[in-house]
Protein backbone atom coordinates (compact mmCIF):
# COMPACT_ATOMS: atom_id res chain seq x y z
CA UNK A 1 0.00 0.00 0.00
CA UNK A 2 1.72 3.27 -0.80
CA UNK A 3 1.19 7.03 -0.08
CA UNK A 4 -1.21 7.74 -3.21
CA UNK A 5 -3.35 4.79 -2.22
CA UNK A 6 -3.47 4.25 1.21
CA UNK A 7 -6.61 5.99 2.51
CA UNK A 8 -7.22 7.11 5.84
CA UNK A 9 -9.55 4.66 7.74
CA UNK A 10 -12.25 7.26 8.93
CA UNK A 11 -13.30 4.69 11.59
CA UNK A 12 -9.79 5.03 13.11
CA UNK A 13 -9.53 6.24 17.40
CA UNK A 14 -6.22 8.09 17.06
CA UNK A 15 -6.23 7.95 21.23
CA UNK A 16 -6.07 4.39 20.71
CA UNK A 17 -3.46 4.26 17.61
CA UNK A 18 -1.00 6.08 20.14
CA UNK A 19 -2.56 3.65 23.29
CA UNK A 20 -3.40 6.73 25.56
CA UNK A 21 -6.38 7.82 27.25
CA UNK A 22 -8.77 10.74 25.27
CA UNK A 23 -7.81 12.63 28.57
CA UNK A 24 -3.79 12.18 27.88
CA UNK A 25 -1.55 15.45 28.37
CA UNK A 26 0.27 17.05 25.95
CA UNK A 27 3.31 15.30 27.23
CA UNK A 28 1.63 11.55 27.56
CA UNK A 29 0.86 11.97 24.09
CA UNK A 30 4.71 12.74 22.92
CA UNK A 31 6.11 10.46 24.53
CA UNK A 32 3.72 7.66 24.00
CA UNK A 33 4.43 8.66 19.70
CA UNK A 34 8.22 8.54 20.96
CA UNK A 35 7.95 5.00 21.94
CA UNK A 36 5.52 3.65 19.08
CA UNK A 37 7.98 5.78 16.73
CA UNK A 38 10.90 3.89 18.01
CA UNK A 39 9.49 0.85 17.81
CA UNK A 40 7.52 0.75 14.16
CA UNK A 41 10.28 3.31 12.40
CA UNK A 42 11.33 2.20 8.75
CA UNK A 43 15.47 2.20 9.98
CA UNK A 44 14.89 -0.26 12.93
CA UNK A 45 12.16 -2.93 10.49
CA UNK A 46 14.35 -3.07 7.33
CA UNK A 47 11.75 -2.10 4.93
CA UNK A 48 8.98 -4.22 6.01
CA UNK A 49 5.67 -2.94 5.28
CA UNK A 50 3.44 -3.24 7.72
CA UNK A 51 6.06 -1.50 10.13
CA UNK A 52 5.78 1.33 7.66
CA UNK A 53 1.85 1.39 7.44
CA UNK A 54 1.83 1.30 11.30
CA UNK A 55 4.27 4.71 11.06
CA UNK A 56 2.26 6.61 8.67
CA UNK A 57 -0.59 5.66 11.30
CA UNK A 58 1.22 6.83 14.58
CA UNK A 59 2.33 9.81 12.72
CA UNK A 60 -0.85 10.87 11.23
CA UNK A 61 -2.29 10.13 14.70
CA UNK A 62 0.25 12.58 16.52
CA UNK A 63 0.21 15.34 14.41
CA UNK A 64 -3.73 15.29 14.95
CA UNK A 65 -3.50 14.81 18.71
CA UNK A 66 0.09 17.34 19.22
CA UNK A 67 -1.95 20.46 17.37
CA UNK A 68 -4.31 21.71 19.69
CA UNK A 69 -6.15 23.12 17.28
CA UNK A 70 -6.50 19.85 15.13
CA UNK A 71 -7.21 17.98 18.27
CA UNK A 72 -10.08 20.49 19.34
CA UNK A 73 -11.48 19.81 15.83
CA UNK A 74 -11.08 16.03 16.11
CA UNK A 75 -12.64 15.72 19.66
CA UNK A 76 -15.48 17.65 18.62
CA UNK A 77 -16.38 15.40 15.20
CA UNK A 78 -15.56 12.08 17.00
CA UNK A 79 -12.91 9.24 16.02
CA UNK A 80 -15.36 7.89 13.60
CA UNK A 81 -17.12 10.82 12.04
CA UNK A 82 -13.41 13.46 12.74
CA UNK A 83 -11.80 12.68 9.11
CA UNK A 84 -14.68 14.07 7.39
CA UNK A 85 -13.08 17.50 7.12
CA UNK A 86 -10.21 16.07 5.93
CA UNK A 87 -11.35 15.97 2.12
CA UNK A 88 -10.93 12.91 1.86
CA UNK A 89 -7.27 13.08 1.38
CA UNK A 90 -4.57 10.30 1.27
CA UNK A 91 -1.65 9.79 3.34
CA UNK A 92 0.77 11.36 0.76
CA UNK A 93 -1.67 14.59 0.63
CA UNK A 94 -2.13 14.36 4.68
CA UNK A 95 1.37 15.63 4.57
CA UNK A 96 0.50 18.72 2.40
CA UNK A 97 3.32 18.28 0.50
CA UNK A 98 1.33 17.87 -3.30
CA UNK A 99 -0.52 21.73 -1.44
CA UNK A 100 2.45 22.61 -0.19
CA UNK A 101 4.43 22.78 -3.48
CA UNK A 102 1.39 23.79 -5.23
CA UNK A 103 1.56 26.97 -3.52
CA UNK A 104 5.06 27.40 -3.76
CA UNK A 105 5.24 27.35 -7.40
CA UNK A 106 3.58 30.56 -7.54
CA UNK A 107 6.73 32.63 -6.22
CA UNK A 108 8.04 31.89 -9.94
CA UNK A 109 5.38 33.40 -11.34
CA UNK A 110 5.13 36.08 -9.30
CA UNK A 111 8.73 36.54 -9.47
CA UNK A 112 7.94 36.71 -13.40
CA UNK A 113 5.30 38.80 -13.00
CA UNK A 114 2.81 35.89 -14.44
CA UNK A 115 0.07 35.62 -11.62
CA UNK A 116 -3.08 37.28 -11.26
CA UNK A 117 -2.83 40.03 -9.46
CA UNK A 118 -6.54 39.54 -8.71
CA UNK A 119 -6.12 36.04 -7.27
CA UNK A 120 -2.58 36.33 -5.67
CA UNK A 121 -1.84 39.39 -3.34
CA UNK A 122 1.54 40.48 -2.44
CA UNK A 123 2.24 42.80 0.72
CA UNK A 124 5.27 45.01 0.64
CA UNK A 125 6.20 45.47 3.68
CA UNK A 126 8.25 48.38 5.10
CA UNK A 127 10.54 47.81 8.31
CA UNK A 128 9.36 47.69 11.92
CA UNK A 129 5.41 47.16 10.21
CA UNK A 130 3.40 44.97 11.96
CA UNK A 131 1.02 42.77 9.31
CA UNK A 132 -1.92 41.15 10.63
CA UNK A 133 -2.71 38.23 8.30
CA UNK A 134 -4.91 35.12 8.02
CA UNK A 135 -4.45 32.52 5.61
CA UNK A 136 -6.15 29.45 4.67
CA UNK A 137 -5.28 25.92 5.33
CA UNK A 138 -2.75 24.76 3.65
CA UNK A 139 -2.14 28.27 1.15
CA UNK A 140 0.33 30.58 1.23
CA UNK A 141 0.14 34.59 1.36
CA UNK A 142 3.46 36.57 -0.16
CA UNK A 143 5.36 39.36 1.31
CA UNK A 144 8.12 41.24 -0.54
CA UNK A 145 10.62 43.44 1.40
CA UNK A 146 13.28 45.19 -0.05
CA UNK A 147 16.36 46.86 1.66
CA UNK A 148 19.48 48.61 0.68
CA UNK A 149 23.32 48.44 1.97
CA UNK A 150 22.95 50.12 5.27
CA UNK A 151 19.76 47.11 6.27
CA UNK A 152 22.08 44.42 4.98
CA UNK A 153 25.55 45.25 7.33
CA UNK A 154 23.41 45.78 10.27
CA UNK A 155 21.42 42.21 9.80
CA UNK A 156 17.85 41.69 9.23
CA UNK A 157 15.20 39.68 10.92
CA UNK A 158 12.10 38.03 9.58
CA UNK A 159 9.66 37.12 12.39
CA UNK A 160 6.29 35.58 11.87
CA UNK A 161 4.38 34.26 15.46
CA UNK A 162 0.37 32.87 15.93
CA UNK A 163 -1.38 33.46 19.27
CA UNK A 164 -3.84 31.00 18.16
CA UNK A 165 -1.08 28.47 18.04
CA UNK A 166 -1.35 27.59 14.52
CA UNK A 167 1.43 25.91 12.69
CA UNK A 168 3.40 27.47 9.72
CA UNK A 169 6.16 27.56 7.52
CA UNK A 170 8.23 30.81 6.59
CA UNK A 171 9.38 30.13 3.33
CA UNK A 172 12.16 32.69 1.57
CA UNK A 173 12.72 32.06 -2.39
CA UNK A 174 15.80 33.11 -4.38
CA UNK A 175 15.51 35.40 -7.35
CA UNK A 176 14.59 32.83 -9.83
CA UNK A 177 11.67 31.77 -7.19
CA UNK A 178 13.31 28.52 -6.03
CA UNK A 179 12.69 28.08 -2.30
CA UNK A 180 15.85 29.06 -0.80
CA UNK A 181 15.17 28.62 3.14
CA UNK A 182 12.16 27.57 5.43
CA UNK A 183 11.53 28.08 8.77
CA UNK A 184 8.96 25.50 10.88
CA UNK A 185 6.94 27.09 13.07
CA UNK A 186 7.98 26.38 17.11
CA UNK A 187 5.27 25.98 19.83
CA UNK A 188 6.82 28.26 22.75
CA UNK A 189 4.01 28.68 25.92
CA UNK A 190 1.98 31.88 24.68
CA UNK A 191 2.45 31.73 20.59
CA UNK A 192 3.88 29.52 17.70
CA UNK A 193 6.99 31.47 15.88
CA UNK A 194 8.95 31.02 12.86
CA UNK A 195 11.90 33.36 12.61
CA UNK A 196 14.60 34.18 9.73
CA UNK A 197 18.21 35.73 10.65
CA UNK A 198 20.60 36.95 8.31
CA UNK A 199 23.47 38.47 10.36
CA UNK A 200 27.04 39.20 10.03
CA UNK A 201 27.83 36.55 12.44
CA UNK A 202 26.81 32.80 12.54
CA UNK A 203 24.04 31.59 15.27
CA UNK A 204 23.08 27.63 16.11
CA UNK A 205 19.17 26.34 15.83
CA UNK A 206 17.64 23.35 17.77
CA UNK A 207 15.54 21.04 15.93
CA UNK A 208 13.49 18.02 17.06
CA UNK A 209 16.33 15.80 15.27
CA UNK A 210 15.55 11.99 15.91
CA UNK A 211 18.60 9.99 14.25
CA UNK A 212 18.69 6.26 14.06
CA UNK A 213 21.59 6.72 16.74
CA UNK A 214 18.67 8.21 18.91
CA UNK A 215 16.19 5.93 18.32
CA UNK A 216 18.82 2.81 18.95
CA UNK A 217 20.13 4.41 22.40
CA UNK A 218 16.13 5.35 23.20
CA UNK A 219 15.79 1.49 22.96
CA UNK A 220 17.81 0.72 25.31
CA UNK A 221 17.33 2.16 29.04
CA UNK A 222 21.04 1.77 29.91
CA UNK A 223 21.71 4.93 27.99
CA UNK A 224 20.37 7.87 29.38
CA UNK A 225 18.07 9.81 26.91
CA UNK A 226 19.94 13.12 28.18
CA UNK A 227 22.91 12.47 25.92
CA UNK A 228 21.11 13.50 23.36
CA UNK A 229 19.40 16.77 24.05
CA UNK A 230 21.83 18.67 22.22
CA UNK A 231 21.14 16.16 18.88
CA UNK A 232 19.52 18.66 16.97
CA UNK A 233 21.72 21.94 18.19
CA UNK A 234 23.65 22.47 14.74
CA UNK A 235 25.27 25.31 13.31
CA UNK A 236 22.34 27.18 10.97
CA UNK A 237 21.82 27.64 7.71
CA UNK A 238 24.36 30.48 6.86
CA UNK A 239 22.36 32.62 4.27
CA UNK A 240 23.54 36.65 3.36
CA UNK A 241 20.49 37.97 1.96
CA UNK A 242 22.13 40.93 -1.03
CA UNK A 243 20.61 44.26 -1.02
CA UNK A 244 17.68 44.26 -3.26
CA UNK A 245 13.99 42.76 -3.17
CA UNK A 246 13.33 39.58 -2.14
CA UNK A 247 10.30 37.48 -1.91
CA UNK A 248 8.81 35.04 1.44
CA UNK A 249 5.44 33.83 2.24
CA UNK A 250 3.57 32.10 5.16
CA UNK A 251 2.01 29.10 4.69
CA UNK A 252 -0.82 27.83 6.57
CA UNK A 253 0.02 24.10 7.95
CA UNK A 254 -3.31 23.58 9.59
CA UNK A 255 -5.54 20.79 8.62
CA UNK A 256 -8.76 22.02 9.73
CA UNK A 257 -9.17 25.67 10.21
CA UNK A 258 -7.59 29.30 8.59
CA UNK A 259 -4.27 30.29 10.94
CA UNK A 260 -4.17 34.02 12.05
CA UNK A 261 -0.58 35.81 12.23
CA UNK A 262 1.57 38.56 13.08
CA UNK A 263 4.67 39.23 10.39
CA UNK A 264 7.54 41.71 10.64
CA UNK A 265 10.82 42.14 9.00
CA UNK A 266 13.23 44.10 11.28
CA UNK A 267 16.49 45.42 11.17
CA UNK A 268 18.92 43.50 13.69
CA UNK A 269 19.95 45.45 16.90
CA UNK A 270 23.41 43.38 17.31
CA UNK A 271 24.83 45.61 20.04
CA UNK A 272 21.38 44.91 22.05
CA UNK A 273 22.29 42.51 25.50
CA UNK A 274 20.45 39.49 24.39
CA UNK A 275 22.63 39.00 21.31
CA UNK A 276 25.79 39.00 24.19
CA UNK A 277 23.46 36.29 26.18
CA UNK A 278 22.83 34.20 22.49
CA UNK A 279 26.56 34.00 21.59
CA UNK A 280 27.78 33.41 25.25
CA UNK A 281 24.88 30.25 25.61
CA UNK A 282 25.33 29.15 22.13
CA UNK A 283 29.44 28.97 22.46
CA UNK A 284 28.88 27.01 26.13
CA UNK A 285 26.15 24.63 23.97
CA UNK A 286 28.73 23.96 21.19
CA UNK A 287 31.29 23.06 23.83
CA UNK A 288 29.37 21.31 25.97
CA UNK A 289 27.48 18.47 22.96
CA UNK A 290 31.17 17.43 22.63
CA UNK A 291 32.10 17.16 26.63
CA UNK A 292 28.62 15.04 26.35
CA UNK A 293 29.59 12.77 23.56
CA UNK A 294 33.21 12.36 24.95
CA UNK A 295 31.74 11.68 28.71
CA UNK A 296 28.80 9.22 27.24
CA UNK A 297 32.06 6.80 26.92
CA UNK A 298 32.90 7.52 30.33
CA UNK A 299 29.42 7.15 32.11
CA UNK A 300 28.26 4.01 30.19
CA UNK A 301 31.71 2.78 32.11
CA UNK A 302 31.47 4.08 35.35
CA UNK A 303 27.70 2.92 35.16
CA UNK A 304 29.10 -0.67 34.22
CA UNK A 305 31.48 -0.68 37.12
CA UNK A 306 29.08 0.45 40.06
CA UNK A 307 26.16 -1.97 38.66
CA UNK A 308 28.93 -4.26 38.61
CA UNK A 309 29.70 -2.99 42.64
CA UNK A 310 25.91 -3.23 43.66
CA UNK A 311 25.98 -6.91 42.32
CA UNK A 312 28.76 -7.67 44.48
CA UNK A 313 27.63 -5.91 47.38
CA UNK A 314 24.19 -7.50 46.61
CA UNK A 315 25.77 -11.23 46.50
CA UNK A 316 27.85 -10.44 50.03
CA UNK A 317 24.65 -9.68 51.55
CA UNK A 318 22.70 -12.27 50.74
CA UNK A 319 26.28 -14.25 51.79
CA UNK A 320 26.46 -12.85 54.96
CA UNK A 321 23.07 -12.78 55.85
CA UNK A 322 22.62 -16.29 55.29
CA UNK A 323 25.93 -17.13 57.14
CA UNK A 324 24.26 -14.82 60.10
CA UNK A 325 21.22 -16.74 60.23
CA UNK A 326 23.31 -20.32 59.68
CA UNK A 327 25.77 -19.04 62.41
CA UNK A 328 22.68 -18.19 65.11
CA UNK A 329 20.54 -21.90 64.19
CA UNK A 330 24.60 -23.96 64.78
CA UNK A 331 25.04 -22.20 68.36
CA UNK A 332 21.01 -23.05 69.55
CA UNK A 333 21.48 -26.53 67.87
CA UNK A 334 25.06 -26.44 69.26
CA UNK A 335 24.00 -26.31 73.00
CA UNK A 336 20.98 -28.53 72.36
CA UNK A 337 23.19 -31.37 71.30
CA UNK A 338 25.07 -30.88 74.33
CA UNK A 339 22.39 -31.05 76.59
CA UNK A 340 20.96 -33.93 74.58
CA UNK A 341 22.89 -36.78 76.96
CA UNK A 342 21.43 -35.09 80.08
CA UNK A 343 18.23 -35.51 79.30
CA UNK A 344 17.29 -38.58 81.32
CA UNK A 345 19.39 -36.74 84.41
CA UNK A 346 17.12 -33.70 84.23
CA UNK A 347 13.83 -35.99 84.19
CA UNK A 348 15.06 -37.72 87.66
CA UNK A 349 16.25 -34.86 89.51
CA UNK A 350 12.76 -33.19 88.47
CA UNK A 351 11.33 -36.22 90.32
CA UNK A 352 12.99 -36.47 93.41
CA UNK A 353 13.19 -32.66 93.92
CA UNK A 354 11.42 -32.30 97.72
CA UNK A 355 8.15 -30.87 97.82
CA UNK A 356 6.69 -27.85 100.11
CA UNK A 357 4.37 -28.55 102.80
CA UNK A 358 2.78 -25.41 102.70
CA UNK A 359 3.93 -21.27 102.18
CA UNK A 360 6.54 -19.70 104.97
CA UNK A 361 9.57 -19.79 102.38
CA UNK A 362 13.02 -18.27 103.66
CA UNK A 363 11.73 -17.05 106.58
CA UNK A 364 9.87 -20.43 108.40
CA UNK A 365 12.71 -22.75 107.44
CA UNK A 366 14.92 -20.64 109.22
CA UNK A 367 12.15 -20.24 112.43
CA UNK A 368 11.73 -23.79 112.02
CA UNK A 369 15.32 -24.82 112.42
CA UNK A 370 15.90 -21.82 115.48
CA UNK A 371 12.72 -23.95 117.48
CA UNK A 372 14.35 -27.34 116.94
CA UNK A 373 18.07 -26.09 118.37
CA UNK A 374 16.34 -24.87 121.07
CA UNK A 375 14.52 -28.35 121.89
CA UNK A 376 17.42 -30.39 121.96
CA UNK A 377 18.59 -28.70 124.58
Amino acid sequence: MNDQSAVIDADKDFYKTLNVEKTATEAEIKNAYRKLAIRYHPDRNDGSPEAAERFKEISIAYAVLSDPNRRRQYDLCGPSNALVDFEGLDIGQMSGLRRFLGALCLAKDIIDNKHDPSMVQVVSLEFGELSVGRVERQDAKFYRISFGEEEYNKGIIISCRSSSMSKFKLVLFDRDGNVRLIRESVKTKRFTSAEMFFLPFDLKRVTEFFSLKFLKDAESEDIPLQFHLLDGFEPDQCIKLQPGEHLFCVYGDNWFQDIKYKVRVVVADCDSPPVKVIRETEAKLTQYKQEMSQFKDQYMLAKKQFEEAVGKLDHYTVEVTGCLKDREKAYIDFVNASAEKYSDLALDSVSQRPRSNGGGGILKGIFNSFTGSIGGK
